[in-house]
């Protein structure tokens, strides 16, 4: 099964997708809930965050996309702001806390996505279309 969604890039889009997908955990009776609403929600907060850096006509939504299989749960989340330099991907998904300085509430959340999947990866859909993918067995 598949669903795809378009939220504002907002708290409320936040937390109607934490909403969706404790909701979506249960219909399907899914294993990892606490992992995997997470995992989604640190993705969308990540999006959401992008978004408030670009100009405010260009940030109509955030798509958020998940498909179930027999075997595994993908999740999918597109922002159009400009997204992680690609030369920077390996370093978002390590964690160094001496490179945190005094901020050690922020860029923690890929760190500990990556860990809490079988796979992440960071794909430009287009210019200004960026999209970050994990997928789990279950």
């Amino acid at each position: 099964m598949k669903v795809v969604v378009e939220i504002p890039p907002t708290q409320e889009g936040i937390r109607l997708v934490d909403e969706m997908m404790k909701s979506y955990i249960d219909i399907h009776e899914l294993p990892y809930e606490r992992e995997l609403c997470f995992v989604l929600h640190e993705l969308v907060i990540n999006a959401v965050e992008a978004m408030e850096k670009v100009a405010a006509g260009d940030r109509d939504c955030i798509q958020v996309k998940i498909e179930k299989t027999n075997v595994t749960i993908n999740m999918y989340v597109i922002d159009f702001a400009d997204g992680i330099p690609e030369e920077q991907w390996q370093e978002v998904l390590t964690y160094e806390m001496d490179a945190m300085g005094d901020n050690f509430d922020r860029g923690r959340g890929l760190f500990f996505v990556q860990h809490m999947v079988d796979k992440i990866w960071f794909e430009y859909v287009a210019p200004k279309q960026f999209l970050v993918g994990v997928t789990k067995s279950l």
